[in-house]
């Protein structure tokens, strides 16, 4: 009798809950079983920089970025497109200025899910574009957070709350809100926020519940406010393989199945002359793009020919930064490492010393080219500036390098 008494107040048990508690456990359930069934992922990921003053006056876009962001073991690691390896290094030493944050691809969804620190409160039913969904509120304390943030030299970590949205018939997660609150006096920050939409992707033979887009924001303690608008694509699952490689073999490939290169070591002070073969244009082109110029005229050194003309460089882009003042002109900067030829490589050190068909000291018209001695002073990604509200360097775009010593 006992035991009957015992069985049926267990079946009861779960009755009495608020309903409330019992519909956010089976949401952080699912949400669980996707994070920790997800295999390890990269994707591409595309950042559009925009900045304004004061709230009253428009974004204005500063530069793209394109990353592929990667979740190996439940880590974000970072590469520019077409690196061969992924490293877990912090996303502010690739990107060294401007606002930049990680966290949206993954580890804001698995600190809320899977982690005791977040307490929640519910706020009913929504419809969000033609859809049922059900929005719980959430506060993560300071002393339960792993969120930092950095801005300049100054990094601490923060507290934070924010909302989610999942859809009321498959408990999908639909959006997660994140902002940033017990921000510590050391931090030159008055307020952040990122906001994370999700959807379904394949990847391998499964199908998981990913971010497709994030928007973060943060505004400084004069007011100014960056905007990042983040979209995510071209999720695979990852193997460890790079499709592009700028580096050599690795060691443990049998000699047979090595392909004979020649590797050269290119004297300095050699005129290196390139055109683009492919346009950059602000709108379609980023930071941290793969670049290829074609080599106009064989390199030549002491009679020899190092290089032969239509040798192909390949680079990156290092900047692509707009900018105001007395002119509206972009900011270019590209970094060329490597030149491969039939039967040859040589790797690339130097510096730019003309840009375009016409170089110019001072722009004095709408499209024209000039350098300046800081920007000629960087060594291997040295820039120029071309004005216009819109950049274009188009295929066949003059570029010329002087080698250095690259002991």
């Amino acid at each position: 009798m006992l035991a009957g008494a015992g069985i049926l107040l267990l079946a009861q048990g779960p009755a009495d809950l608020n309903p409330d508690v019992l519909l956010l456990a089976r949401i952080k359930n699912k949400a669980a079983e996707n994070l920790t069934r997800l295999p390890n992922y990269t994707c591409t990921q595309t950042i559009e920089r925009s900045r304004r003053r004061t709230p009253a006056r428009r974004f204005e876009l500063v530069d793209t970025l394109r990353l592929e962001v990667a979740v190996v073991e439940g880590k974000e690691m970072f590469s520019w497109p077409g690196e061969n390896r992924f490293e877990e290094r912090e996303l502010s030493k690739m990107v060294p200025s401007g606002a930049i944050g990680n966290g949206n691809f993954a580890l804001h969804a698995r600190s809320v899910f899977l982690s005791n620190g977040a307490t929640f409160t519910p706020a009913g039913e929504r419809m969000r574009e033609g859809r049922r969904t059900i929005r719980y509120d959430y506060r993560v304390p300071l002393i339960h957070s792993g969120y930092s943030i950095r801005v300049g030299e100054a990094k601490a970590i923060v507290g934070y709350e924010g909302a989610f949205w999942a859809d009321a018939e498959t408990l999908d997660l639909a959006r997660l809100e994140v902002r940033a609150s017990e921000i510590p006096p050391s931090l030159p920050v008055s307020s952040a926020s990122d906001a994370m939409e999700y959807r379904r992707v394949p990847i391998g033979s499964g199908d998981f519940l990913l971010p497709s887009s994030s928007e973060l924001i943060l505004v400084d303690l004069a007011g100014n406010e960056s905007r990042n608008r983040i979209q995510f694509s071209v999720c695979r699952q990852y193997s460890g393989e790079s499709t592009v490689s700028f580096s050599e073999p690795p060691a443990d490939v049998s000699p047979a199945t090595k392909p004979t290169v020649a590797a050269i070591t290119l004297p300095p002070d050699l005129d290196i002359e390139l055109a683009l073969v492919e346009p950059i244009e602000s709108g379609r082109s980023a930071v941290g793009d793969v670049v290829r110029a074609r080599v106009t005229r064989p390199v030549k050194w002491r009679g020899t020919v190092l290089v032969p003309k239509g040798a192909i460089a390949l680079g990156r882009i290092v900047s692509l930064h707009r900018q105001q003042g007395p002119y509206l002109h972009h900011v270019v900067a590209l970094r060329f490492d490597l030149i491969e030829f039939d039967g040859g490589r040589a790797t690339m050190e130097g510096r730019l010393t003309e840009a375009g068909l016409l170089p110019s000291s001072a722009p004095s018209r709408t499209g024209s080219i000039w350098r300046s001695a800081a920007m000629a002073s960087s060594p291997n990604d040295s820039s120029f500036a071309v004005t216009g509200e819109r950049l274009r360097l188009d295929r066949g775009f003059r570029l010329v390098w002087r080698t250095s010593n690259t002991t």
